[in-house]
Parts: C-alpha cells; sequence; structure tokens
C-alpha cells in the first residue's frame, strides 16, 4: 500500500462524520407489538399499499402520533409543572397543582384497548 492508497478524500472523510453523527442521534426502539390477526392482515395490506416495511410504517405512525399529541395535547400544563418544579428546587415557591395530562392519556388507552 502506498500513500496514495491509505489517504481519503476530504469528501469521503466528511461524509464518514456524517454518517457517524446521523447514527450517534439514533435510538432504535425494540418493543414489541401484539396485534389480532385481523389487524396484522390489515397492516400488511398497508404497508403492501405503501410499499414500505412494517418498521417504516410504524416509524412514521409513532412520529405522526407524537406531533398529534404535542399539537393538539395538554402540554402546556406539564411544562409548567416541570417549571413549578424547577422553582420549588431554586427558591421553595408553592407548587400549583394540576390534572396530570399523563394519567387522563392513559385512561383513554386503556378504555381503547378494552374495546379493541
Amino acid at each position: 500500500m502506498n500513500a496514495f492508497q491509505s489517504l481519503s478524500s476530504p469528501t469521503e472523510k466528511s461524509e464518514k462524520i456524517r454518517k457517524k453523527n446521523e447514527q450517534d442521534n439514533l435510538i432504535t426502539i425494540t418493543e414489541k407489538i401484539k396485534l389480532k390477526k385481523e389487524q396484522h392482515k390489515v397492516l400488511k395490506i398497508i404497508c403492501d399499499t405503501y410499499q414500505t416495511s412494517f418498521s417504516e410504517y410504524i416509524h412514521e405512525a409513532v412520529v405522526e402520533a407524537m406531533k398529534f399529541d404535542i399539537k393538539e395535547g395538554n402540554f402546556c400544563v406539564t411544562l409548567l409543572e416541570k417549571i413549578n418544579d424547577d422553582d420549588k428546587k431554586n427558591n421553595n415557591s408553592p407548587r400549583q397543582t394540576a390534572p396530570n395530562p399523563m394519567n387522563v392519556d392513559l385512561d383513554m388507552l386503556k378504555k381503547l384497548h378494552t374495546q379493541l
């Protein structure tokens, strides 16, 4: 191997760095998803129609669900609670209580799950 073969071009180096940065920013979730046979058939039909894999479709579905929760959910209360908790740690100001939207969402999911 000569000196020219061991050197990478600046473009190759920057591409390697970009790919490494992308990998560092990704987290793989390996949750099992239990579907009824009919639900699985529908999922397969949808994925075949869109010509996408299950994992790509589920990824998009999760991202869209998070966007919906952020836009339509009551995250203001959650953020306010966080701010109040931070204030309480800093100067012992009284904490305002508000309903926890996560518990409300969990209750709705439980009801939906029992209906399926």
